[in-house]
């Protein structure tokens, strides 16, 4: 390696420099020309009788560039693979060679130089990992919990049925409806029949629940709503609407009482109300407990990724939010065909998904980067019995003692990969503070720490586009 030169660029790029002798490119010269010649009819000549100075007259420049870009690949390939792991190519990342225009025309009888450059894994200079503190939410399942998962289920396990009477908040109500203009006459395009939503819920365009509410059915009424700036709807934003609503149909739910016959009605195993509860309670608090251990998660590795210094390739970025956006397509059901159609011809629907699917794709690199670093740390401890569990489908008699170290060596690695989130719980202190809080409370902060830690990661990601823009210019 005493030619091969490597440096390292911004973004976790590698530039990888090395000589190839003119005696090598003027070995694989002659011996392509000669092909040639051989197997090309040139005007004027049989097939292989032209004299190897016509055949180099016509196609020698060529054949040397085609020669020498085949040895640039070729020697890349072997210096690369003496290169210590973290400075090896990426799989997926697309290789440069740095300045390709000024190497033509390549010369007779000369070395090329020349620099290659590609992405690596991103070197990780580790910021503190363990015996940090952090405060997380402090939640507990309390009776209006269980009480609101109970309502749930009455809900669920209703029957709807036709309502004689005025329309209430919680009854299903179905509609026509039209929008007026300023003399009266029906505005095209907006009529609505048989349209039909749950009073209070206001899942419809127009927002006229409370408008519903005394009305029964076969009713008219004449509604006019003024919207603010702040509606949802953009159309709506700022105007006033006339609409014709007549109710054509009213139902409401009929809730089943809580009794012990409802409760075994819901689970076989619940034989009263007792029961139901305590399996509320205990489903309620698993629930509670997961969330609870993906905030230390959250809390721990935000922590880190702030302290820490890497820099993300694109390539590393770009291929997992392709993988990501693979995930969700199949996830919807569509095929592997359709799912490389879709991407590779940048179908609006494959770069919407890429765009919902980025924020989730540079957390989760985030975490592979931090989690590989502490794993080659050192710090994580593999039982033998455990790589041997993890190999024995893979290795027999006839796995050669190479192979055999391979294998063990890669499960060793992959299983240090996955303890590395339950050392960072058990090597930090985790301590719940403030009020504590039912479950829907503590649902609502949880999720708000969740976008919290969401937007650190592109903030990450922004700030060094921002650097590197800077450095840039």
């Amino acid at each position: 390696m005493a030619d091969v030169k490597l440096e390292a660029r911004a973004k976790s790029q590698k530039a990888l420099t090395f000589t190839i002798p003119a005696a090598e490119i003027e070995s694989e010269y002659g011996n392509k020309i000669a092909k040639y010649a051989k197997e090309l009819t040139l005007k004027g000549f049989r097939k292989g009788k032209a004299p190897l100075s016509v055949v180099e007259r016509q196609l020698g420049e060529y054949v040397r560039e085609e020669v020498s870009f085949d040895l640039i690949e070729k020697k890349f390939d072997e210096n690369s693979k003496t290169l210590a792991e973290g400075d090896q190519p990426l799989p997926y990342s697309t290789v440069k060679i740095e300045n390709e225009d000024s190497l033509r025309p390549f010369k007779k009888d000369s070395d090329i130089t020349v620099t290659v450059l590609y992405d690596a894994f991103p070197a990780v200079k580790l910021g503190q990992y363990k015996g940090l503190s952090f405060d997380v939410l402090n939640g507990e399942v309390s009776e209006k919990d269980i009480d609101a998962e109970v309502e749930k289920l009455r809900e669920q396990n209703s029957d709807v049925i036709t309502k004689e009477g005025k329309a209430e908040k919680g009854d299903i109500a179905t509609v026509d409806y039209v929008q007026l203009d300023e003399n009266g006459a029906e505005v095209e395009n907006t009529k609505r029949n048989d349209f039909t939503f749950t009073i209070g819920s206001s899942y419809n365009q127009y927002k006229i629940d409370d408008d519903i509410i005394g009305m029964a059915a076969g009713d008219e009424k004449k509604i006019t709503k003024t919207y603010d700036e702040s509606e949802s709807d953009e159309s709506l934003r700022g105007r006033t609407i006339t609409l014709s609503v007549k109710l054509t149909k009213l139902k409401e739910r009929k809730l089943p009482v809580v009794d012990d016959e409802f409760a075994q009605d819901i689970k076989e195993e619940y034989k009263t109300v007792a029961d139901l509860r305590e399996g509320i309670r205990k489903d309620l608090t698993e629930q509670l407990d997961r969330y609870a251990e993906d905030e230390k998660y959250m809390k721990v590795f935000s922590s880190i990724i702030k302290s820490s210094e890497y820099e993300i390739p694109q390539s590393m970025i770009d291929f997992e939010i392709r993988m990501e956006t693979r995930d969700y397509l199949r996830q919807i059901g569509r095929s592997a065909e359709e799912i490389d159609k879709l991407i590779s011809a940048q179908d609006p629907m494959a770069l919407y998904i890429q765009s919902m699917v980025a924020g989730r794709a540079m957390t989760s690199l985030n975490q592979q980067i931090i989690m590989d670093a502490i794993r080659k740390e050192g710090v994580i401890e593999v039982a033998d019995s455990e790589i041997d569990e993890a190999v024995k489908d893979r290795i027999n008699d006839q796995t050669s003692d190479e192979d055999k170290a391979k294998i063990q060596q890669e499960a060793k690695e992959s299983l240090e990969f996955s303890k590395v989130p339950q050392y960072l719980i058990d090597n930090n202190t985790f301590n719940k503070t403030g009020d504590k809080l039912d479950f829907s409370s503590y649902f609502d902060a949880y999720y708000k720490e969740q976008e919290k830690y969401s937007a650190q990661n592109d903030e990450k990601e922004e700030a060094e586009a921002a650097e590197e823009e800077k450095k840039d210019n």
